[in-house]
């Protein structure tokens, strides 16, 4: 994406400056089929990692 094509948004900070952020830049609506994560990870580890980075 461009610059130009992505929208900024006007938020304060942490220290009550205001500074300009990226707005959302997801595409909407739902997905057509569900995705079964289990069948992308082929290890025990690798399934308990995403677990993990996912519960934070």
């Amino acid at each position: 994406m461009v610059m130009s094509e992505q929208q900024l948004e006007e938020k304060a900070s942490f220290d009550g400056k205001k500074v300009k952020v990226i707005g959302p830049t997801y595409e909407e609506g739902k997905p057509e089929k569900a995705c079964d994560w289990r069948k992308k990870l082929q290890t025990r580890e690798e399934m308990l990692n995403y677990l993990n980075v996912g519960v934070r």
